[in-house]
């Protein structure tokens, strides 16, 4: 499973393992073009072996869509819509991801990473997150 927090200036990235027991971050990926950014993570999901892409929803606190909700559903699609493309058989998910740039931030705090490196890793620790929540959602 692949998870992906968006970002205007990163892009969070994780995969789980095969049995969803574990998850480690990827480095961030630094939106390029949508096309690019699209083309770089099939090309992740068809090395990876992914089955299940989760995208984050930003939503509001309220619940409401915001800008950047918008702009995860415009991604979500156009990832779709190119893994059909490419004949995958992989499942594209939205997924809110209220507090969990907060539970990150808060991960790496206990893990004792230097505050000076959490800034780097904020996001895909996000990604992971969002990746475990879904695995746990499941069950």
């Amino acid at each position: 499973m692949l998870g992906i927090d968006l970002g205007l200036q990163r892009t969070g990235l994780a995969l789980s393992d095969e049995l969803g027991v574990s998850t480690r971050g990827l480095p961030n990926l630094s939106p390029r073009s949508r096309a690019e950014d699209v083309a770089f993570l099939i090309d992740l999901c068809r090395a990876e072996g992914v089955v299940d892409v989760v995208v984050g929803l930003p939503l509001m606190p309220s619940g409401d869509e915001s800008p950047m909700s918008k702009r995860a559903r415009a991604f979500a699609q156009a990832l779709e819509a190119g893994i059909r493309a490419e004949g995958l058989a992989v499942a594209v998910h939205l997924v809110d991801e209220r507090g969990s740039s907060k539970a990150a931030a808060a991960r790496l705090v206990d893990s004792e990473i230097k505050k000076s490196k959490r800034r780097a890793l904020l996001d895909s620790e996000a990604a992971r997150v969002l990746v475990e929540d879904f695995i746990a959602a499941r069950r």
